[in-house]
């Protein structure tokens, strides 16, 4: 009777450790799900990032748009060369090249209208394009034009930027 009895405890004994044993790498398991749920990010299209520089233009948002190039970034607007002074068009390089580039665009131009008609993106890289109005400020006479912008994400942020 003796056995029976000690094979009884043994297999209790057995099974309540195999019940611990799982509830305890449940546990664990939940705890390494949460800590991966919290640290998932979700990042940004290069659509999305020029579709958030344009809505920040759309709203005069200055910093708004500051923010969505990089820190490094390099601006190409209309001619990939050495700009002189006050010159909107030529090469703009890092956040201050960027907030030098914004803030010449409005001393340059009083903008009637602009117009986004295409936003794609594939990976990397963004692609739009679109019709704007401007008044030149310096002659007081109107411009209208078609535009095209090719932009390179990097960090969620415009790395590079060529408005032609």
């Amino acid at each position: 009777m003796a056995k029976p009895l000690i094979m009884k405890l043994i297999i209790i004994i057995y099974t309540l450790c195999l019940v611990a044993l799982g509830t305890q790498h449940s546990r664990a398991q939940t705890v390494s799900d949460k800590s991966k749920q919290s640290t998932m990010k979700t990042v940004k299209s290069s659509k999305e990032v020029v579709q958030q520089f344009f809505g920040a233009f759309g709203n005069g948002d200055f910093n708004g748009i500051i923010n969505t190039f990089h820190d490094s970034c390099t601006i190409e607007a209309v001619r990939s060369t050495e700009r002189q002074g006050t010159q909107i068009f030529g090469t703009y390089q890092g956040k201050e090249g960027a907030k030098t580039f914004i803030t010449n665009l409005g001393t340059h131009f009083d903008t009637k209208a602009f117009s986004v008609t295409n936003l794609i993106g594939e990976g990397d890289v963004a692609f739009a394009n679109g019709k704007f109005t401007h008044v030149v400020k310096a002659s007081g006479k109107t411009y209208s034009s078609n535009w095209a912008l090719m932009c390179r994400i990097q960090d969620e942020k415009i790395v590079e930027y060529h408005f032609l």
